[in-house]
């Protein structure tokens, strides 16, 4: 029977009327229309998803809705993967640890949850299926994923964990304060990890993909014993600690036991339901064992020593060795009995070296002490007697089996090792790297390579223990040979095959002390090459900025005293060349190990082709500022550079990465305007009358420029260069009789000047101390 069939048997039997029966009727045939309308939906949302999942099921937080079976065991492993980069960071009481997911080495069978999430709203049963729909729709259809990991790993996690913050439980026990008063301690409940549901909580953050922080709830670790379980056995306890115990040795007291350390010796045990408290065998044992060399005396072996002119023999002392276990045993009988002097049990001991064996020694050391050694290595020797040698031997006992059959004369390794080091230095000879030059598109080799040198030392501290073992006279040290990691042979291997990146600056005002440093650099760093892998070093390039390497007196920025200026400096103009390598690297996307600005800001380093405002690179060797970058390219490249009268020109060639180089605009802040009255100061290293404008008035500002490098779509790095500059100002340095009217440097990048001015760029500065 239908339901607007029901309706209406309904609406004849207790609603007499026609008109209410009609009215019932209609709206019955409404209600049975809406349902089955409802029904077909149900039917049709079903029927079009066909062999997919259906939408909003996810596996382990991963959203698989609409995609087959492949395409989402797919999505989930790709997710599950990227999981091993992360870390679970295991909390409790306050303390963390991290773990990283990939030492777990999880397993996950993605395949068996896409399974599940498929037959998710598939069971045959509209009325249940359509409630698994609305369930995933409002994302409550959730499938874990199955996951075995390295559980050993995880349960050392929870223990180094469970070292930090965990508190063990502390049973009641026994002891005896200053005055001798007996007393329990209370006992007190600890805190600790429960490791099955450690294991659980981590299991359910790897199958559910959202590893993270796991909270580990802590657990109350009872005491075994608590303070009544005590208080019954203290007259007993009492009657065993009360008082002092003392160990004798022929009827003389050797050593007295204080109750505090009776009672730290005490066990509880649990026989038959009952507790009793006893003197533990094991902590006896112990104890004896550590107080053995004041209860008996020791036999003393003969030996060796040196009284500052020659060796002399100790003479041997017999002595005992105390009988530990025997000694337990006589201790808990005595005890039991109620005495309180305890006969220590003792056996004689002969020496194990004897005196004849310490003077064949003492002979073969005196020997070897008057002879002396003489000590050799390449181009040095040194020759040991004496205290001198007596201070780098010791004497080592020779045995067979478990009997000692005499001494033999070795060396000190420690005081030998301080010797060796002390002489490293005469022997330490640095390896040279071949110098390779990219000239004219061939490699060619400037300097050849040198071997250097080393000392062994563990090698040399073998060398000299046996030549003292041996008696020998001299002993050879170990000298081994250091590789350079640049050979002459490498030239005809090395590959440049085209141009990476490029930089250009305009120097052609400069003045002729500025234009010959610019251009004797441009000469030292043309050719340069880096290996894959290595750093470009500038200074390490092109040598020492001064004057005994060639370079001349410019002006440079000097920071004395929180004072800035330019006033005369060797090698002003090196950070013009410095300044466009850096724009080669920069705009080729090498990675910049170091790189430092400018005290001022310089704007012919902004100016194009390859300049940026803020884009400048300093450099000093007397201040250790220099300018580097690395090759991360797989094969070796080629710094080449040259002057033309105008501009410097810096090119980096190699073979050309996939690299794609994205800078965004500089952006400046922190803007400090410059005081535009004019300076003048007097400088004793110009000639009478002569003046020299050195420093224009600008602005001082921040700026940061940010360079990202991908290697196709990945980023390979993401850098943010940020520099301060300082404002400068009007600034002209006089000579002793200044003139009346300075003479104006023109800007850079105008014609050149006239004999009669002194135009001064920027020059290499040094960094504020």
């Amino acid at each position: 029977m239908s339901i607007a069939e029901v309706v209406r048997e309904v609406v004849t039997t207790r609603m007499p009327g026609q008109w209410l029966r009609r009215v019932v009727t209609g709206a019955s045939v409404i209600v049975a229309g809406a349902v089955l309308v409802s029904v077909a939906a149900i039917f049709a949302y079903g029927w079009l998803q066909g062999d997919r999942i259906y939408p909003g099921v996810r596996v382990a937080g991963v959203d698989v809705g609409g995609l087959t079976v492949d395409e989402a065991a797919q999505r989930v492993t790709n997710a599950l993967a990227a999981l091993t980069n992360q870390e679970i960071v295991l909390t409790f009481q306050g303390a963390e640890l991290a773990l990283p997911v990939r030492e777990l080495e999880p397993e996950w069978n993605a395949q068996v949850a896409v399974n599940q999430a498929h037959r998710v709203g598939r069971s045959g049963n509209l009325w249940r299926d359509s409630a698994s729909w609305l369930a995933a729709r409002l994302g409550l259809e959730v499938i874990p994923v199955p996951v075995t990991y390295r559980a050993d790993r995880l349960e050392a996690a929870v223990r180094t964990l469970a070292e930090r913050a965990a508190r063990p439980p502390q049973d009641a026990f026994f002891t005896v304060d200053e005055d001798g008063s007996l007393y329990v301690a209370p006992a007190r409940e600890g805190v600790g990890i429960d490791l099955g549901i450690a294991r659980q909580s981590v299991e359910g953050a790897l199958a559910s993909g959202r590893v993270g922080r796991v909270e580990l709830a802590p657990v109350t670790l009872p005491p075994t014993y608590t303070e009544s379980d005590l208080e019954p056995l203290k007259p007993r306890v009492q009657a065993l600690v009360g008082s002092p115990i003392v160990l004798t040795l022929d009827g003389e007291s050797r050593w007295m036991i204080s109750p505090p350390d009776l009672a730290r010796l005490l066990t509880l045990t649990s026989h038959e339901g009952a507790l009793r408290a006893s003197f533990d065998r094991g902590k006896l044992e112990e104890y004896l064992s550590r107080i053995a060399g004041v209860v008996v005396a020791p036999a003393q072996d003969a030996h060796v020593r040196w009284n500052g002119s020659a060796f002399e023999v100790v003479p041997a002392r017999p002595g005992a060795v105390l009988d530990v276990v025997a000694t337990v045993n006589e201790f808990l009988v005595r005890v039991e009995r109620g005495e309180r002097t305890i006969p220590v049990q003792a056996r004689p001991a002969s020496p194990l070296v004897t005196e004849a064996m310490a003077d064949e020694a003492r002979a073969r050391a005196q020997a070897l002490v008057d002879r002396g050694l003489t000590v050799r290595w390449p181009n040095g020797t040194r020759t040991l007697r004496g205290g001198e040698l007596a201070a780098l031997l010791t004497f080592e006992q020779r045995r067979q089996g478990e009997n000692v059959v005499g001494l033999d004369v070795s060396i000190d390794r420690s005081t030998v090792r301080s010797l060796l080091e002390a002489i490293a230095p005469q022997i330490q000879r640095d390896a040279r790297d071949a110098v390779l030059r990219y000239r004219d598109g061939k490699v060619i080799v400037v300097t050849p390579e040198q071997t250097g040198q080393r000392l062994d030392i563990e090698g040399s501290l073998i060398a000299f223990e046996r030549a003292v073992r041996s008696g020998r006279s001299a002993v050879d040290l170990v000298v081994a040979n250091v590789e350079p990691r640049v050979t002459s042979a490498m030239a005809s291997q090395i590959r440049i095959r085209e141009r990476i990146s490029a930089g250009a600056t305009y120097y052609g005002d400069s003045a002729p002390n500025r234009r010959h440093n610019v251009e004797l650099a441009v000469q030292r760093v043309n050719g340069a090459l880096v290996p894959p892998g290595e750093v470009f070093s500038f200074t390490g390039t092109v040598g020492a900025i001064n004057l005994e390497n060639g370079y001349k007196v410019g002006y440079g920025i000097v920071a004395t005293n929180g004072r800035v200026q330019t006033v005369p400096s060797v090698g002003g103009g090196v950070c013009q060349v410095s300044t466009t390598v850096f724009h080669a690297a920069f705009w080729g996307g090498f990675p910049i190990v170091e790189r430092n600005w400018h005290l001022y800001w310089i704007p012919l380093y902004g100016q194009p082709p390859s300049g940026l405002i803020g884009l400048d690179a300093t450099v000093d060797t007397d201040y250790g500022l220099d300018f580097k970058f690395r090759n991360t390219t797989s094969d070796w490249i080629a710094v080449v550079a040259w002057a033309d009268g105008s501009w410097v020109h810096v090119e980096i060639w190699g073979t050309k990465p996939n690299w794609r180089v994205v800078v965004d605009d500089p952006v400046v802040t922190n803007v400090v305007k410059a005081d535009p009255t004019p300076v003048i100061r007097e400088d004793s290293s110009l000639a009478p009358g002569e003046q020299v404008v050195v420093e224009r008035a600008r602005d001082g500002f921040s700026v940061a420029i940010r360079r990202r490098v991908y290697e196709g779509d990945r980023l390979i790095d993401d850098v943010t260069l940020r520099s301060t500059y300082q404002p400068s100002q009007n600034v002209t340095l006089v000579g002793p009789q200044p003139s009346p009217t300075p003479t104006e440097t023109p800007e850079e990048g105008t014609p050149q000047p006239t004999e009669a001015t002194t135009p001064v760029p920027e020059a290499t500065p040094t960094p504020v101390p």
